[in-house]
């Protein structure tokens, strides 16, 4: 989620509900050498509450002591990236590379959670491998050690972010320990939501990717949690007005350079589910300026502007049953 969980766009989802927000995951070692682009990351508004902050590294101080930064910043929780997949954090040790030995993972929180007096979380995957799904013992592990939940992923590393999340896994984790015990994977529309919960016995949903671009889907799961109805779409220009709203909040917050930068990305996702998606995508990329974004998306984000059906005729985006 580097690059995603920006301020201006955790602010968007929780306008449509999101209950609990995340930041990018940063570095115990350099929030240590008080590094100003690390810190940049952590920029939050009064108005985030609950926020947590995520934070990887290897060495129990360092993690505490990063922990005690968290906490004076005025952060609500402080939640360890056991999860990341990727080889520059997997491959120091952090991330998910913590997972392959419950009693280094044990050692981390148990630092942290004697440093700090706000929760110290967990994000973790299914293990490392299929041959080491160990996502029960290291729940068991960090609960032990003073961890306050466990969100898991129901992924291995090896798996990056292929195939489906196994959601047994899951409530494996959730019979396992007596903490709350987050979900996550895969879950990008209502229907999805209900099935997490009702497969896992989850206390909670985590949504990640599923929210790029869509961050209405958290107003559209608490719809169908309360009433059973989803909400219908928004139009192609309310989608407009929200993705041109981010981008100037971004530039606002980072500078139009940086921020229309970032909007490359984001402002792709938002294509996602109409017709000729790929075509705008193909000139977000290069967007250069606030002005050249406004005028690709009032050009695209039309009120003709169909969305694409989904795979067997029925619409993208349904109220689920």
């Amino acid at each position: 989620m580097a690059g995603a969980t920006n301020l201006p766009y955790r602010m968007l989802c929780r306008r449509f509900g999101a209950g609990l927000t995340v930041t990018e995951m940063v570095s115990a070692k350099a929030l240590s050498f008080r590094d100003g682009k690390t810190w940049s990351l952590l920029e939050r508004s009064p108005l985030e509450e609950p926020l947590s902050a995520q934070v990887f590294g290897t060495v129990p101080a360092e993690m505490a002591e990063a922990a005690r930064a968290i906490e004076g910043a005025g952060f609500h929780l402080v939640d360890v990236n056991m999860g990341c997949p990727v080889p520059k954090i997997a491959g120091s040790g952090a991330g998910c590379s913590l997972m392959k030995d419950p009693r280094d993972a044990a050692a981390v929180i148990e630092a942290m959670a004697r440093a700090v007096s706000i929760p110290v979380t967990v994000k973790m995957r299914a293990g490392w491998d299929e041959e080491r799904r160990n996502a029960p013992d290291v729940a068991r592990a960090v609960a032990s050690a003073g961890a306050a939940a466990v969100t898991v992923h129901g992924r291995t590393r090896a798996q990056l972010y292929s195939g489906r999340a196994d959601l047994s896994i899951i409530a494996e984790v959730k019979r396992s320990v007596p903490i709350p015990v987050l979900g996550n994977g895969d879950v990008d529309s209502p229907g999805k939501a209900l099935r997490m919960f009702r497969e896992t016995g989850c206390d909670g949903i985590v949504i990640g990717r599923g929210a790029l671009g869509t961050p209405w889907i958290f107003r559209d799961i608490l719809a169908v949690l309360r009433t059973g109805e989803a909400p219908p779409p928004p139009a192609a220009e309310e989608v407009r007005d929200h993705l041109l709203g981010l981008a100037r909040d971004l530039s606002r917050l980072r500078g139009e350079y940086t921020g229309i930068r970032l909007m490359r990305k984001l402002s792709c996702d938002f294509a996602k589910g109409f017709r000729d998606g790929a075509r705008f995508r193909e000139a977000a990329v290069h967007i250069e300026t606030l002005a050249d974004l406004e005028a690709l998306a009032r050009a695209f984000f039309t009120p003709e502007r169909e969305r694409t059906p989904a795979p067997g005729g029925e619409p993208s985006r349904t109220a689920a049953a």
